[in-house]
């Protein structure tokens, strides 16, 4: 079997895959260099506060976050080209128009349309990784979808601080070279389409997914739940220092990468159910012993540990929503449920913090025990309900 043969996507829709795939990446890590690089950088130079850049940020993530559902919808009846033009190019000239008239109105208003613009590229993007998958691969494609976008959005960290820090004056134009090459894509790919629903969206279409609503809140809610706490937690309470934990996460993330592939099959071949269960147990009893201060031995091994049940959590539960959500009307359905993503990944850290002050640093970590253990048994009642059993 050849390598391209191992891919849980189509051969003949790999191409197409790869075109949707660079467009996303590009706008990705134009947006990473532009909030958190990019204005940073040159608030002084644009006579913006870091409040006001702050405040860009959560307007745009929260305009995206509850438009994906009609960005579902517009990417369903235009098709993905369509719309990822159209966010390219309301990306460019907000980058121009930031860089040419620097206004904290006009910044605020460009960045809410931009959020708006965006929000029907990962709708778009996940329902054809799961349309052109492989039957019987549907859980390792949506993982791998997942996880080939992150490097992008890491990149735009990188790319943005080597030209803003050794090459002043041109972040600005790396960001206006890539948002234009992401309108060229997205032109590219105006072939890509989805299939027309033969019938309206019906309520009862939705029936399915209502049971799984709690559960997209407290995923990303628990991926997120720690993002305010762990450094202060792993500097002043383990005592580690910026490299040990550096290497912690990157080692977790790389055995998260490298075993999603071999990890994916369970959901694929045995059901969504079992792996589901399983990685949530792991991970519960990963963030019980973080809450014990561990040796830096112990929590490198808790990170790897980690790093192996996020790698059988992700594809479990995408392959779970592939057989839950109704092929007809896919796009819609899975930007409505970004948006419930989306709010549980805006208040994760909220409470991450207030679990902090009330009980103290192992708080966040118990909460996150907690979670996972609750998400157990919403599991094992879908389950009971025959509900997982799809």
């Amino acid at each position: 079997m050849s390598l391209l043969e191992k891919l849980p996507w189509k051969q003949k829709a790999l191409a197409q895959f790869a075109g949707i795939l660079c467009t996303l990446g590009l706008t990705e890590m134009s947006r990473s260099a532009f909030f958190w690089v990019f204005l940073p950088f040159s608030s002084k130079e644009l006579g913006l506060s870091l409040s006001l850049i702050g405040l860009a940020w959560v307007v745009h993530s929260l305009a995206e976050a509850f438009s994906r559902g009609l960005g579902g919808y517009l990417v369903q009846r235009l098709g993905f080209g369509v719309v990822a033009a159209f966010a390219g190019l309301v990306g460019l000239i907000t980058v121009i128009g930031t860089v040419s008239y620097p206004n904290g109105w006009l910044l605020l208003g460009s960045t809410l349309v931009w959020g708006v613009a965006i929000s029907a590229l990962q709708p778009g993007y996940l329902t054809y990784s799961s349309r052109v998958a492989v039957p019987g691969r549907e859980g390792r494609a949506m993982a791998y979808a997942h996880f080939l976008v992150m490097p992008w959005i890491g990149l735009g960290w990188v790319l943005g601080t080597f030209f803003t820090r050794n090459l002043p004056g041109t972040g600005g134009y790396m960001l206006m070279v890539a948002l234009g090459l992401a309108t060229l894509l997205g032109l590219a790919n105006l072939r890509v389409r989805e299939p027309i629903p033969k019938q309206g969206f019906r309520l009862s279409q939705l029936l399915p997914i209502l049971v799984v609503v709690p559960v997209a809140f407290a995923q990303t809610f628990l991926q997120n739940l720690f993002n305010l706490v762990i450094l202060k937690f792993t500097f002043n309470v383990l005592l580690f220092t910026e490299w040990q934990l550096y290497l912690a996460i990157g080692l977790g993330a790389a055995v998260a990468f490298v075993s999603a592939g071999f990890l994916g099959r369970l959901p694929d071949r045995r059901g969504p159910l079992l792996p589901l269960v399983g990685s949530l147990g792991v991970l519960a009893m990963v963030f019980l012993l973080i809450a014990q201060r561990p040796t830096y031995g112990q929590f490198l091994g808790l990170c790897l540990l980690g790093g192996a049940a996020f790698a059988t959590f992700v594809p479990s539960w995408n392959a779970f929503l592939v057989r839950l959500l109704p092929v007809e009307n896919r796009a819609a359905i899975w930007g409505s449920l970004m948006v419930v993503e989306g709010l549980g990944a805006a208040t994760g850290p909220a409470v991450g913090g207030f679990l902090w002050d009330w009980l103290g640093p192992r708080g966040p970590f118990l909460g996150g025990a907690l979670v996972c253990l609750g998400l157990v048994v919403f599991y094992l009642g879908l389950w009971r309900f025959g509900a997982g059993k799809r």
